[in-house]
């Protein structure tokens, strides 16, 4: 077995990666489920209401098309029913003062430590890591979900060959499956923070380093090289997030101190999965050093002061006042805009793909990929259910004698793909990118703008602006811990 696979040619040219896709359930001509069911009945009612109520029939024959419009016709990839739901939710929380936050600077209020927004029931919890160490855990007062932060310095592509890329990629792909055998897990989030620096941390990490004692020929040479230290240097931050929840545990932990010690349990084997994916983990963050990100990413001209701060306590974390707009958040001293990803790559792509969008830039830019696995045992039943609804759609194209598009087809093809390779032992899960860039001048929001959307589009990625949610996607692209989905199903009681 050895030696035929070692006789096997190698595919010419490099490695490409791809057939990603979108959940569509079984809705027909490119429409939803719930978008399909609604142009069902909008059609069926006025034809019902000939039969039975006469009067009727021409109003909801009105209404009716004034319903399957709104959710047929698509405007930048958005029908009107999603604006008009997205306008209504957006001033309904502006009306009930959810989009404004005033800090407790002058006035004293028990929860003034609270961060804002859908990271106020984010509490961080200082627990023993086990190896005689200790870490932060962040604590979801809403959810009861805990997460951990893990420092990692990831080893780059540049020097790397081949044959190691592909084995990291591999050793990534097989760390994602391994999440769905791991009952604990709710998603994964990796975080990537860049922001210039200006070649202050250099001479800043110098200025602590340096000993005294030095000869004064080594110390000139050293503060020499740090004059010299270019001003478009850049600093460059990764972690991941691992969120689980304690009540998926059997037996379920009956109190938080019980919650901590089944998630202390899970984290080692976890985070050793990540040493095979060309990651190095530095370690697990601690309350301060987590404090020190989020106030960086809220006040952007405290960057460089809050990484040497040693006396940072979780109140200091977050913006004295912030305010959402329809499409910008502004929070202290910045101005924020964030992303969702709206389609991924069509096409296959290499490792390096996401370079453009990941490298540093004029303007501090923050970039995370949430994934969150399906459970091994529900994973067949995930990708059966795409074939099955893309059989469906053929049987309908066909029974409507229309002819099946090229992009119906591939995506069937993708679909039963997945099905094969979820039962040779692959992973499935679901996965979206959420970006962010800020600004401190408000003049230069435009430039920032665009940097953000040329690099997406080098990076084969096509986002949309998350308007009327900037806050809400702003707190999930820190990457501690938020997800939609959770934040969702919590709100429908799922």
């Amino acid at each position: 077995m050895r030696a035929a696979q070692h006789d096997q040619p190698r595919p010419a040219g490099p490695r490409l990666y791809g057939n990603w896709r979108a959940e569509r359930g079984w809705g027909i001509a490119g429409l939803s489920t719930t978008a399909t069911v609604t142009v069902f009945l909008g059609l069926l009612a006025p034809v019902l209401a000939v039969s039975t109520v006469p009067t009727l029939a021409l109003p909801l024959a009105v209404v009716s098309v004034l319903v399957i419009s709104a959710v047929v016709i698509r405007v930048g990839g958005s029908s009107p029913a999603d604006a008009v739901v997205r306008r209504a939710r957006f001033h309904r929380a502006r009306a009930l003062g959810w989009t404004e936050l005033s800090g407790g600077v002058l006035t004293d209020h028990p929860r003034a430590t609270d961060l804002p927004g859908v990271l106020a029931p984010l509490v961080p919890l200082d627990v023993d890591d086990g190896r005689g160490g200790r870490h932060a855990l962040l604590w979801n007062r809403r959810t009861g979900q805990l997460s951990a932060v893990l420092r990692c310095s990831p080893v780059g592509l540049d020097l790397a060959d081949t044959d190691q890329t592909d084995l990291w990629v591999a050793s990534w792909g097989a760390f994602l499956a391994d999440l769905g055998h791991q009952p604990l897990v709710r998603h994964v989030a990796v975080t990537v923070d860049t922001a210039p620096s200006g070649g202050t941390t250099v001479r800043e990490h110098l200025a602590r380093a340096l000993d005294p004692a030095a000869p004064p020929l080594s110390r000139q040479v050293l503060h020499e090289l740090a004059a010299l230290t270019p001003a478009t240097s850049a600093e460059v931050d990764a972690r991941v997030t691992l969120c689980l929840d304690p009540h998926r545990a059997h037996p379920r932990p009956a109190d938080l101190l019980a919650a901590v010690t089944e998630v202390g349990r899970w984290l080692p084997g976890i985070e050793n999965g990540l040493s095979t994916c060309g990651v190095a983990v530095l370690g697990r963050a601690g309350t301060g050093w987590l404090t020190g990100r989020i106030r960086a990413a809220f006040d952007p001209d405290a960057r460089t002061d809050l990484a040497t701060d040693p006396l940072l306590a979780w109140h200091h974390a977050g913006p004295v006042a912030a305010r959402e707009s329809w499409d910008r958040y502004r929070h202290e001293g910045g101005l924020s805009v964030t992303w969702a990803l709206r389609e991924a790559p069509r096409q296959a792509v290499g490792p390096s793909v996401l370079a453009p969008l990941l490298a540093p830039g004029p303007f501090p830019r923050r970039t995370t990929l949430l994934y969150q696995p399906y459970p091994a045992d529900e994973a067949a039943a995930k990708v059966e259910a795409e074939v099955t609804s893309g059989q469906i759609r053929r049987a309908w194209a066909a029974r409507t004698r229309r002819d099946e598009t090229q992009r119906d087809r591939d995506d069937r093809d993708r679909a039963v793909q997945s099905a094969r390779e979820e039962a040779e032992g692959a992973g499935v899960g679901r996965f979206t990118f959420y970006i962010t860039t800020t600004v401190t001048d408000p003049d230069q929001l435009p430039a920032a703008v665009a940097d953000v959307e040329q690099r997406a589009g080098q990076a084969k990625l096509r986002l949309r602006r998350m308007r009327g949610a900037q806050a809400a996607g702003f707190a999930v692209a820190l990457g501690i811990g938020i997800d939609p989905a959770d934040l969702l199903a919590h709100r429908t009681g799922r």
